[in-house]
């Protein structure tokens, strides 16, 4: 087996073996590799310990953040690079991460405390070392943990997550008593901060057999995110297959939470950013209103959501509910010629602004505000031209000015 390894990662590795230690790519950049897939990452295992890796990139830059645990960042030609020492993991008193490491010079004892054996797999120029059957596993689709599922979930809770989501962007099954484990185990997920159940959650949202790791692993989800708890399997899987037709993160984030109870609370406590949190917030509130394919009305959706939100309300309405897919790509049509045709929407494309009703003498407040959106709404009703002239004669007639 052969794997195209960049030439910044391979000079690290080059570097390390001229200097007698052993050096091996590692983890996900192998796994990623056979399947064909470009990594993200690319990690190097070695026997050199942390002061050895820094003597040994001497002139380059290093980070040592990760030094407690054996970790040295190398960066070459901008590309950043982790290099740890062989480990052994101690005790997982929290679930979440070891009490300690103590540093071997034997691979072996670090290849046994990865999780799954797709991810235990070692590779160099001499060859791929693989002591679980990751390479198989990688062939048959399989996750399966590393030794006992118990133990490993045990250490790191996350672990749980993890696999559903390797399932998930990956399209592999997960193995009988790995599975049968992550149920006897998912409490353990209490245990787990808020941003790594995100970082994790997001990428299995995303993956393309999220929809069945959802229905199979519901029971492990609602640990974190109970609101899912509400639907009945019926309504659950039509929602899942509805988010099937979006690959946007904040629209299937939408359609996952819509008509639960304070879908904005649920984000907030899985440490969303506000602007996900914003956006959620107001798409779920809006879906079940009705859209017209009419210009009057797209253009008040248009003000009060702006551009962008319309286009994606839009998106998840069709997915939703297929019996008005022809009313909600005419109500498209009608926003994609006002978008064109520059017609007047929303504040910022009023012919007049604040300053203009200074000048008339109005005074400076939310009276200003209130004029405006006034002027806007009969503009939007076609009673009024989007001209400053007519505008002004309009507001200073109306207003007694």
């Amino acid at each position: 087996m052969n794997i195209n390894i960049p030439k910044e990662v391979e000079s690290v590795l080059n570097i390390l073996h001229s200097k007698g230690f052993e050096a091996y790519i590692v983890g996900g950049c192998v796994r990623d590799s056979i399947l064909g897939l470009s990594p993200s990452d690319w990690d190097v295992t070695t026997s050199a310990k942390p002061e050895e890796i820094s003597r040994c990139f001497h002139g380059y830059r290093i980070i040592e953040t990760g030094v407690r645990h054996g970790t040295v960042t190398v960066i070459i030609d901008k590309r950043q690079i982790e290099i740890t020492t062989y480990r052994i993991d101690g005790e997982y008193s929290d679930n979440r991460r070891p009490d300690n490491v103590l540093f071997t010079d034997n691979i072996e004892f670090d290849i046994k405390r990865r999780d799954f054996t797709i991810n235990a797999l070692a590779y160099n120029k001499d060859g791929i070392i693989d002591l679980f059957g990751g390479i198989n596993d990688i062939k048959n689709k399989i996750i399966r943990c590393v030794g006992d599922p118990d133990e490993r979930f045990k250490e790191d809770g996350l672990r749980i997550l993890r696999a559903l989501r390797f399932a998930s962007v990956l399209n592999f099954d997960i193995e009988k008593n790995t599975s049968e484990s992550i149920y006897k185990n998912k409490d353990l997920l209490n245990n787990i901060s808020s941003e790594r159940i995100n970082t994790e959650f997001n990428k299995l949202i995303m993956g393309s057999n999220f929809h069945r790791i959802f229905i199979d692993y519901r029971n492990v989800i609602v640990v974190f995110m109970p609101e899912l708890n509400g639907f009945s399997h019926e309504e659950l899987t039509y929602r899942l297959n509805a988010m099937n037709l979006i690959d946007s993160l904040i629209l299937r984030l939408s359609m996952l939470l819509y008509r639960t109870e304070e879908p904005d609370k649920v984000l907030t406590r899985l440490k969303y950013d506000n602007l996900t949190i914003k956006t959620v917030k107001l798409l779920t509130s809006a879906i079940d209103e009705k859209i017209y394919p009419e210009p009057v009305n797209i253009k008040r959706w248009l003000h009060r959501i702006n551009r962008e939100n319309l286009y994606n309300l839009i998106k998840i309405k069709k997915a939703l509910f297929k019996f008005e897919y022809e009313n909600l790509n005419n109500a498209e049509k009608v926003m994609d010629e006002i978008i064109e045709a520059n017609q007047c929407y929303s504040l910022k494309t009023l012919a007049v602004g604040g300053q203009d009703l200074i000048d008339l003498g109005i005074p400076k407040g939310k009276d200003i505000g209130k004029i405006l959106n006034e002027v806007l709404n009969k503009v939007i009703e076609g009673k009024l031209e989007n001209k400053k002239d007519s505008l002004i004669n309009y507001i200073s007639f109306n207003y007694h000015l």
